[in-house]
Formats: structure tokens, C-alpha cells, sequence
């Protein structure tokens, strides 16, 4: 089985059932950019700064990901990181509320 989920602008991300994932076009490469810097974000700010996805890797999600779609400047605090985190979440409910899902099984 296979779900594939198209976007917006026509591009598309297909799920396959035994692991992995194809992204094809712009909305579908953004929301795993999205889920990315929401990851980076998310351990950041449980671990208190102490772990990182990568070095620097929560600042570079917000400044390379989610300041460049929100036309926002975040603090470099806990609190800006947390601010960040929340619009990364509402901006991916946003796009994946305007998505068709198609689910295949394969026989």
C-alpha cells in the first residue's frame, strides 16, 4: 500500500508502505523542510539547548526555513526558539490542510 498526497501547486510526496518516501516539486520539498526545522526546533528546546540535530542546527532552521516564510526576525532566546516552533506547526497544518490524499493498495 502506498498513500500519495499532492499539493497546492501540483507537487506531490508518495509513502510507501514498507519505508521511505519520494517528494517531487516545490510545496512537497517545503514541508520537509518544515518537518525538519520543527525537529531541530523540538529537541532544542527539550533538551534546553544541550542537544542539537546538528551544530547550530536550530538557528539555522529558523534562519534559513522559517524566517524566510513568516517575514519574521526571531530572538536568539529560548522564548524566540519557542515562538519559531509554533509558527513552523501552524505554517505545516496550513499546508497539509490543503492537500488531496490518495490511498493504493497494491495488490
Amino acid at each position: 500500500m502506498s498513500t500519495e498526497i499532492i499539493y497546492q501547486d501540483g507537487s506531490m510526496s508518495e509513502f510507501h508502505d514498507g519505508g521511505g518516501s519520494s517528494h517531487h516539486g516545490g510545496l512537497a520539498i517545503e514541508r520537509m523542510r518544515l518537518i525538519t526545522a520543527k525537529s531541530a526546533l523540538t529537541i532544542y528546546i527539550k533538551y534546553q539547548g544541550k542537544m542539537q540535530l546538528t551544530r547550530n542546527g536550530a538557528q539555522n532552521a529558523i534562519a534559513n526555513v522559517i524566517e524566510p516564510l513568516t517575514g519574521k526576525t526571531y530572538k536568539r532566546s529560548m522564548k524566540g526558539k519557542q515562538e519559531a516552533l509554533d509558527d513552523c506547526v501552524e505554517l505545516l497544518q496550513r499546508l497539509e490542510n490543503n492537500t488531496v490524499r490518495y490511498t493504493e493498495e497494491e495488490s
